[in-house]
């Protein structure tokens, strides 16, 4: 696979705005795989801050946080785990995008010349990436397979999301025997590093894990939190459903979402604000409201992903 770059310039491999384990661990990965395929001048980057789950995947397996990218105009850029211009670092249409791996819906990132473009449904982008090693027989030592199998597990809650395909639970045995770790022990204490998020502000609950989706001049935003039981969040209900309306006003949202998930029932409350008539038809639940807050909260049982089983309902607000 050849690759065209501006003379003498930097590749920076780089996922989403409010980075994931997966956003980040891809990059780390797929810099680390190019450097031993084609010796290029790779770096693996970072569009935001860090959240509590990844600074625990980078500091067990000794690897450094990558830099913070804040603007790509005129870089050689790679985009990994999203390829929408909402969530993409600043001017991502004023750099020179050479590639793109992805597993979430194709959205409108434009690029001025054809390119690879692989997007696939699987666990995780960096599922994807940890079949380029094999095709291309890099070696995937200890560190690259933790992270690998750190990204699987915790876009996939442990397997247990409906996005988790027959070719992940191959790949996440194989990587954590590499990694030598016990899958489901490991994968708790991963899953539940990240669920400290909920002692934060609001602000920070909903922005955190936070995609915005885009039709025209239409927009949707949907955070989502992971917690170990809902008695935390609910005291914070009040709070949540404010702070949601008030960044849906500010913003000019249609609507905005907050998917709060237990890691280990596999089950979510949803707070939303927005038009009810419009959300209560998409989900087809009992609405709780709170007395003089727009907006409610509901119960979904058995959901667990915003990409399969959230996200497609949302959307059809940008077709209203």
């Amino acid at each position: 696979m050849k690759i065209k770059k501006n003379k003498d310039k930097k590749i920076y491999v780089i996922g989403h705005l409010n980075p994931d384990t997966d956003s980040i661990c891809s990059a780390i990965v797929y810099a680390n795989f190019l450097k031993h395929l084609h010796k290029h001048d790779v770096v693996a980057a970072r569009a935001g801050e860090l959240n509590s789950e990844t600074k625990f995947v980078l500091k067990k397996w000794g690897v450094k946080t990558p830099q913070k990218l804040s603007d790509a105009t005129g870089k050689n850029i790679i985009i990994v785990d999203h390829n929408e211009i909402d969530q993409a670092v600043k001017n991502i249409r004023q750099s020179n995008i050479l590639e793109i791996i992805d597993h979430h819906r194709i959205g409108d990132v434009e690029s001025i010349h054809p390119i690879p473009f692989e997007n696939e449904p699987r666990g995780a982008t960096a599922a994807i990436i940890a079949d380029r090693y094999s095709w291309h027989r890099v070696t995937i030592n200890r560190k690259m397979a933790a992270l690998m199998l750190s990204a699987l597990i915790s876009d996939t809650l442990l397997l247990k999301s409906p996005t988790t395909t027959v070719k992940d639970r191959v790949l996440a045995r194989k990587l954590a025997k590499i990694a030598r770790v016990n899958i489901e022990k490991y994968g708790k204490e991963l899953l539940n590093s990240g669920c400290d998020l909920v002692n934060h502000s609001a602000n920070k609950i909903i922005l955190t894990d936070f995609k915005t989706y885009r039709k025209g001049t239409k927009k949707v935003g949907v955070g989502q939190i992971p917690v170990i039981g809902f008695t935390k969040i609910m005291k914070k209900k009040e709070i949540i459903l404010k702070e949601l309306n008030r960044l849906m006003k500010k913003n000019n949202y249609e609507a905005l979402f907050l998917i709060a998930t237990d890691v280990v029932d596999v089950e979510s409350h949803l707070f939303y604000a927005g038009n009810e008539e419009k959300i209560k038809k998409l989900f087809h639940k009992k609405i709780i409201k709170l007395d003089k807050i727009d907006g409610g909260y509901m119960y979904l049982k058995k959901i667990v992903s915003r990409k399969k089983q959230v996200q497609p309902k949302v959307l059809e607000l940008l077709n209203c």
